[in-house]
């Protein structure tokens, strides 16, 4: 099945993305010629021919002791060195937002950076002009070259070389260097979709291992048996207590284990993974007490949407296991989920934050998250996203987004 066109106006993914100079990521991410590349690049060079255009017309100004003539002479030289960085990548990028057939879109790219250098050049004459215009104006005369006429075989040569030079920097100023990248674009798309299916397929091979390193995550040794542990003690101390402990541990058990006994691939709803989570959360409480305050936000209208399973349970566990138990005293978690409408198409956004010991060096790089990860981009490429970030007033937040799914099952 065919894949739906990356839109111009997202980054790209960091295997896709190419350009002029591998360390300028604030244009180079984005696909080259579309809106957002044609801009910032504009921004980053145009900057530096701004800066050099208020230099020259200072220079011009102090010389010829004229305030509005270097005002002047500023404006013309940086509107030429804009136009050379900023005019053929302009005008490229409009033609590749026309969704024009991708051959013909191809010819006026080129067309479009060899008529940014054309315009360019026009420009820096017209500005060199007007420079020496006003030079002229005060009684100062560019003196002649005193070079020998241009039948002589070395001074054609030599102009030869000074033309090919001076047309190679406008090609590249104008955007001519992005020409490769521009053309190698399909190619590096389908070396990514290639890595993702074979990434996919390793994760198909591997299902069991992954159901069952989730399942290592959700009953660890350490909180199983502390849990049995507390069992054994409250059993003559708090008989009560060690029945309640039980039920909790047999609920999250009955809740989790057919979900990881269900066919590759099975369906699941972001309310059976919060009830997965309740459960988790719920025996974890009456082991630790007081100590644990939880609240989960899940609007009724929510819980019926498609969320893959057994994700989720790793990240509140995560946070118990790195937020909550290393930190005396009480602590909160907070699992939520919203809607959020802030991109092309609605998504999901699944929130777990807790207010406990909070991130430590080399937490989010686990063996973990980096299952859940490689889950998002076999199940939603880059449309998924999962970030682990610690909050201002203490404790961590995962959070993790993908694409709203409403009515699939």
């Amino acid at each position: 099945m065919t894949e739906p066109p990356h839109p111009l106006n997202r980054p790209l993914p960091h295997d896709v993305a190419a350009g002029e100079s591998a360390f300028i990521q604030f244009y180079q991410k984005y696909a080259v010629f579309s809106w957002p590349w044609a801009w910032r690049r504009t921004a980053v060079f145009g900057s530096i021919g701004l800066l050099a255009g208020i230099s020259f017309g200072a220079s011009h100004g102090l010389f010829v002791k004229d305030v509005w003539e270097g005002i002047t002479v500023s404006l013309a030289c940086a509107a030429a060195n804009i136009a050379l960085v900023g005019a053929g990548p302009v005008a490229a990028a409009f033609f590749r937002h026309r969704g024009w057939p991708r051959k013909l879109e191809a010819v006026l790219v080129v067309a479009a950076v060899i008529g940014g250098a054309m315009f360019a050049a026009a420009a820096d004459d017209w500005s060199s002009n007007y420079h020496n215009a006003l030079m002229s104006s005060h009684g100062y005369h560019s003196s002649g070259s005193g070079m020998k006429p241009a039948t002589d075989m070395h001074m054609f040569v030599r102009l030869a070389i000074d033309l090919g030079w001076n047309i190679l920097i406008l090609f590249v100023a104008a955007g001519g260097m992005a020409l490769p990248a521009y053309f190698s674009e399909n190619k590096r798309w389908a070396e990514h979709r290639r890595r993702v299916e074979i990434l996919r397929l390793s994760l198909q091979r591997t299902e069991s291992d992954m159901r069952l390193t989730l399942l290592q995550a959700q009953v660890e040794p350490h909180f199983l048996f502390n849990t049995l542990a507390s069992v054994r003690s409250l059993v003559t101390t708090d008989p009560p207590r060690a029945a309640q402990t039980i039920d909790a541990l047999a609920q999250h058990l009955r809740a989790t284990l057919p979900k990881l006994r269900a066919e590759t691939g099975a369906s699941s709803t972001i309310g059976e993974q919060f009830d997965i989570c309740a459960s988790y959360l719920d025996l974890m409480k009456v082991r630790l007490g007081d100590r644990l305050r939880y609240e989960l936000r899940l609007s009724p209208e929510l819980r019926a949407v498609p969320f893959p399973p057994l994700l989720l349970i790793s990240l509140v566990e995560n946070a118990i296991k790195h937020g909550v138990e290393p930190k005396p005293g009480p602590t909160q978690v907070v699992l939520s989920a919203r809607v959020i409408e802030d991109r092309e198409v609605p998504r999901l956004e699944v929130l777990v934050e807790d207010d406990g010991a909070g991130l430590k060096l080399g937490m989010g790089e686990g063996t973990g998250l980096a299952n859940i990860r490689a889950q998002l981009l076999t199940r939603f490429g880059t449309s998924a996203s999962l970030d682990l970030s610690g909050r201002a007033f203490g404790g961590a937040l995962a959070r993790l987004v993908i694409p709203l799914e409403v009515g699939k099952s």
